[in-house]
């Protein structure tokens, strides 16, 4: 349900409540979205970071009773954790590297956009530079110098806004409806399939959360996953040339071949895990071998299914104490992963609190007739 229709308010409180610090400035009419989209800036938000939006007019005034801009920021959100640094790095631009030791889980970041943009198709390039430019120019010096700093694809400069956009985006449901999101400094964060860094977005808070999935040493690199790095090597390398124009040379893709296999190991032990028939032959001992594959290929920001997976299967032998850990580690993970208001983390940490009153517990010592969909009820 739509934030204003959920707060039942009036176009007249909603238009008060909005403290835009420019006039709108919009398209026309779009037959397909039925309405115009408008550029709205904030240039005071959160102490003078300032927030550009490009969306339809209803959205917009949704943004206002969204809680940065109803509540005074005091969590570490667009503050800097003194956790990371940027240089230039041979081949690989602007990237961002560790200012000390990090320890997993830690906090490395916490940003809101400086644009956000309705995804829509009916703009040309063209036109959508018109409005990008106005959205980006009303923004403050410091955050408009930021974003005009990020890496550009075409370096074309009848397109400068769009290329910056482009290339460096992430999305984030707003409205029920999918925006690019800008975020200058998560930007600099390069890519690789084993990455040693996980985020996640959450659009009730506007925020970008970065946190270290294992230890990263002082100078090292901080890198996300721009491509599902579950996936086999081909398919990543044509997302990754298709999205962002570049060939990974990580140490997952050199040795792909041997990397696939395991991925391919990983999938066969894990369908087997999800196997709750009379006839499973899954182990807690293939269990962990999982976790240890998924460890060895540095892909510890996804471990929240195979601690699941564990979990069950210690719970369905009727061992307490490491279905336990199992489940709170799945939780931990899903929370760095998805954000912790996902209600798989509240599901996992139930069953952590109480393992006995989980479905799986005890079936793999007597049977049991069921699939994996049985695992929230």
């Amino acid at each position: 349900m739509p934030i204003v229709d959920a707060l039942n308010l009036d176009d007249d409180l909603l238009e008060d409540a909005v403290p835009w610090s420019h006039e709108p400035v919009c398209t026309s009419y779009i037959d397909e979205l039925e309405s115009e989209l408008c550029v709205y800036t904030i240039a005071s938000f959160d102490r003078g970071r300032g927030i550009s939006i490009f969306t339809t007019p209803r959205i917009a005034e949704e943004f206002a009773f969204l809680s940065p801009f109803r509540e005074v920021r005091g969590l570490g959100v667009n503050d800097h954790t003194n956790a990371w640094y940027t240089e230039a790095l041979p081949g690989k631009g602007i990237a961002m590297l560790a200012k000390h030791n990090v320890k997993s889980g830690e906090l490395l970041s916490a940003y809101t956009p400086a644009l956000l943009v309705h995804m829509d198709s009916q703009l040309s390039t063209l036109q959508r530079e018109k409005f990008l430019k106005i959205a980006v120019n009303q923004l403050p010096a410091a955050t408009r110098d930021s974003y005009l700093s990020l890496t550009k694809f075409y370096n074309n400069p009848m397109v400068v806004m769009h290329d910056v956009l482009k290339s460096n985006t992430f999305e984030m449901e707003i409205g029920g409806h999918m925006h690019l999101a800008l975020i200058p400094e998560p930007s600099r964060m390069n890519h690789d399939c084993a990455p040693n860094a996980q985020y996640y977005l959450d659009g009730a808070t506007l925020t970008h959360v970065v946190h270290a999935t294992r230890d990263i040493g002082q100078d090292e690199e901080i890198t996300i996953a721009y491509s599902d790095p579950l996936t086999h090597y081909e398919l990543r390398h044509r997302n990754l040339e298709a999205g962002y124009h570049f060939s990974c040379q990580c140490k997952r893709c050199q040795d792909h071949e041997a990397s696939d296999a395991i991925l391919t190991t990983i999938k066969t032990l894990t369908t087997g895990l999800e196997d709750w028939t009379p006839e499973s032959t899954a182990t807690t001992e293939d269990a962990e071998r999982v976790i240890q594959l998924f460890q060895e290929q540095g892909l510890e920001g996804f471990l929240d299914v195979p601690h699941g997976h564990a979990a069950m299967a210690y719970s369905a032998v009727g061992n307490l104490e490491e279905a336990a850990k199992h489940a709170k580690l799945a939780a931990e993970v899903l929370a760095i992963k998805m954000g912790p208001t996902v209600p798989g983390v509240a599901d996992w940490e139930e069953m952590a609190a109480d393992v006995k009153a989980h479905w799986s517990w005890g079936k793999r010592k007597r049977g049991f007739k069921g699939t994996f969909s049985k695992m929230f009820g």
